[in-house]
């Protein structure tokens, strides 16, 4: 993977804020997991570092922190989980309440449409296909229980079932992309850390904070991980955020489309 032509935001971390920007990536991601969650830890440490940003001009760490603060805050309470995509959606509207102030210090090299190419597409269609068909074989051969995510989509006729998977594929791909694929790794590129590693880290991150969505289980960290890299290499080719969001929300109609008419 070339270095050259890298999207590299205009704000360039030192290496103390290098590290927070890490910590704090790897605090939001530990959340996933009961023992963290129950115990406080990472909205406690992603508010210090909230503050830290705030007070020592680590304008990175600040505006990364945003979002993670108020997510890993709202997901202490049990039932933030069956309000999903709405929290993370919420998360995001506190950060862009800094909008034009994160765009001056120059942390927004994420928020473009991005370059089409013959490559953009080949690799969407086949990313696409290969997420819609690894969705579709993890739930028929692993017999998952999800009835939790079921219970969250509304009940009724074809076609409120049918609005309610095109509006979760929506706004989960929006909000998922500009989360991981737009925030963190415009993040963990104003850190120094490689565009090749940031990729790899990006992916990692998304790929544990889906231990108990779907796909779920170890299983589905694998898949999800994977996802997470099929998406951020369009976010590297493209340059931009609306073709990855494109690829992730065929993933959630599928997902969407299992839930709503295929899972008991």
């Amino acid at each position: 993977m070339k270095e050259e032509g890298k999207d590299l935001p205009f704000y360039s971390a030192g290496k103390r804020e290098g590290l927070l920007i890490l910590f704090s990536a790897v605090l939001f991601t530990s959340s996933v997991f009961e023992e963290v969650r129950i115990l406080f830890i990472a909205p406690v440490l992603l508010f210090l570092f909230l503050i830290l940003g705030r007070l020592f001009g680590f304008r990175s760490l600040f505006y990364l922190n945003i979002p993670l603060f108020v997510l890993s805050f709202i997901n202490i309470f049990p039932y933030a989980k069956n309000l999903w995509p709405g929290t993370l959606i919420l998360a995001l509207l506190f950060y862009f309440l800094f909008y034009k102030r994160i765009k001056t210090d120059g942390l927004l090299g994420w928020w473009r449409r991005g370059e089409f190419s013959s490559s953009v597409l080949g690799f969407s269609v086949l990313f696409i296909l290969a997420a819609s068909l690894a969705l579709v074989l993890w739930f028929y051969l692993l017999s998952p229980d999800i009835s939790d995510i079921k219970d969250n989509f509304p009940k009724g006729e074809l076609w409120v079932l049918i609005s309610a998977g095109i509006g979760f594929a929506i706004l989960n791909a929006i909000a998922e992309e500009f989360l991981f694929r737009g925030i963190l790794f415009e993040s963990f590129l104003s850190a120094n850390i490689s565009i090749r590693l940031s990729w790899i880290l990006q992916a990692i991150s998304f790929g544990i904070l889906h231990l108990h969505g779907f796909p779920r289980g170890w299983i589905g960290v694998g898949l999800a991980c994977i996802y997470g890299l099929m998406t951020g290499w369009i976010r590297i080719l493209s340059k931009g955020i609306v073709y990855p969001i494109a690829v992730h929300f065929f993933a959630d109609i599928t997902i969407a489309t299992i839930v709503l008419f295929f899972a008991t």
